[in-house]
């Protein structure tokens, strides 16, 4: 028997089912499926209070937020949530609802916010390269100012015999320019809208060395540096779900969630198909369907404004596998990165630092205080030295330094033996080029359903498979759960 229960206590459901679509997070490019009922009715008179009245909000033309709801199956408790109004049927006296959990209860809560909007926090300005929340790579953009600043020596973070020089030059100056660390924003950005996180792909050594590109000074209108700074303004003026997408295709990611608390969790999906552990279900008869799927394109974005875009290769953020008949298309991408002489420096420096051609933001020269940049991620390779053997942090898309010495494991653009490709998307994108489908009704009870997990593969007539999705009914008046509907992709190992 199902149960449902808000802030206010529990609800009185009508006789009847309710019938439940539980769908994996990890086969979907464009999307994070979660868990999702049909949509069912809940009796009016007995769940006014309870409810607090949404059809009269409705009426008035005020949004009717969504409910936190639990949902209970024989008196345990499987799914932390939320009930999404719909509609009220008068004449039948019940109000329409459905409940969702999982990514479609996150996607419920950060539909239409940007991380422009979220209180990320502040933190306090420290000129170092190792901050745990931020980096300060140099990098070079005499674009940055246009004709506004005549002084400005062309590289933000300017950095030079083991420190930052904010006047590098008689009468030429720097800025400062924060890029922010991806996990600790992540941290940030799910914590402002309720959830926590975790999963083993945020320890991965080259996930903890990524930082987010910002376009922003930290300077103040007079040109002074603060004392700290607000998170949100360095970040993309993205949207959550889009920032969460973007590393998905990005990196092959796939996001699960805890049944009963509001925490997401960050799998590579190379991972996924890579664990050899299952377990066995008993089900009918079943319906199989022929390999559709032929190969893939993968494509990263580039930074629109970028005028270096014009002038240098951009082939790297395009790659083709097998006939491409699928293209999986991320927001999320790197920048340039040049070898040059260091335009700031009297000598023969040459150095290794990422480059853009476009106008920055800050509140000084009258330059225009907001972001314009895309989703930008480089790594943090940590002090390198320079053709003159001085120190200096270095962001890089790549996993080497000036002198060509190695430093990292992985690089971030799609091609090659450490590229994006072979590093985190082949394993995943060879099996869902070989997975037939099937669909069967499966023995399913309710210690199955407390226990599923996407992740885990199950063996079914001595074969293995990825479920897809399952669908379930349950009964608001008493009746066992004792079977449910299958969709699974074949695992060829």
């Amino acid at each position: 028997m199902i149960g449902l229960k808000v802030p206010k206590g529990w609800l009185v459901l009508a006789p009847g089912s309710i019938t439940i679509d539980i769908n994996s997070p990890f086969f979907s490019f464009g999307t994070v499926p979660g868990t999702i009922t049909y949509p069912f009715g809940l009796p009016m008179e007995d769940n006014l209070a309870a409810l607090n009245f949404p059809h009269v909000r409705a009426e008035q033309g005020d949004v009717v937020a969504d409910e936190p709801c639990e949902l209970y199956i024989d008196g345990q408790l499987r799914w932390v949530g939320a009930l999404v109004y719909l509609d009220c049927d008068a004449p039948r006296g019940l109000f329409a609802y459905n409940f969702v959990a999982d990514a479609a209860d996150l996607q419920s809560r950060i539909e239409g916010i940007t991380l422009g909007t979220l209180d990320l926090g502040r933190l306090p300005l420290s000129l170092v390269h190792n901050d745990p929340e931020y980096a300060l790579p140099p990098l070079r953009n005499a674009d940055f100012y246009g004709d506004k600043d005549p002084g400005f020596c062309g590289i933000v973070n300017y950095h030079r015999f083991g420190a930052y020089e904010l006047v590098p030059v008689v009468g030429k100056r720097s800025t400062v320019v924060p890029f922010v660390r991806l996990v600790p924003l992540l941290r940030r950005v799910l914590g402002a809208v309720g959830y926590a996180l975790s999963g083993d792909w945020l320890a991965e050594p080259e996930v903890q060395a990524l930082v987010v590109y910002s376009d922003r000074s930290v300077e103040q209108a007079d040109g002074t540096l603060p004392a700290d700074f607000a998170v949100n303004r360095h970040v993309p003026d993205i949207g959550v779900a889009e920032l969460l997408l973007a590393l998905q295709k990005m990196f092959g990611l796939g996001y699960s969630f805890h049944p009963v608390r509001r925490e997401m969790a960050i799998r590579s999906l190379r991972d996924v198909i890579g664990d050899q552990a299952y377990l066995n279900r008993t089900g009918g008869p079943a319906h199989s369907t022929a390999v559709l799927q032929r190969g893939f394109v993968l494509k990263m974005a580039l930074e629109s404004n970028d005028d270096l875009n014009k002038t240098l290769d951009t082939g790297w953020a395009t790659l083709r596998v097998g006939a491409g008949q699928q293209e999986v298309s991320t927001e999320a991408g790197t920048l340039h990165v040049v070898r040059e002489r260091d335009p700031a420096d009297f000598g023969t420096r040459e150095w290794l630092v990422p480059a853009v051609a476009a106008k920055g933001a800050s509140p000084a020269f009258e330059l225009g205080d907001d972001s314009r940049c895309g989703l930008r991620l480089l790594f943090d390779r940590g002090l390198q030295p320079d053709s003159e053997g001085y120190l200096y942090p270095l962001a890089t898309w790549g996993a080497e330094d000036f002198a060509g010495n190695t430093v990292g494991t992985s690089t971030l653009r799609w091609d090659g033996a450490d590229g994006l490709y072979a590093t985190w998307h082949r394993a995943w994108l060879d099996f869902l080029d070989r997975a037939t489908t099937r669909e069967a009704t499966m023995e399913f009870r309710v210690a199955d359903l407390l226990s599923l997990d996407p992740a885990r593969k199950e063996m079914v007539d001595r074969r293995k498979y990825l479920w897809e999705k399952v669908s379930l009914t349950l009964s608001t008046t008493g009746r066992n759960l004792e079977q449910a509907q299958f969709t699974y992709r074949y695992v060829r190992l």
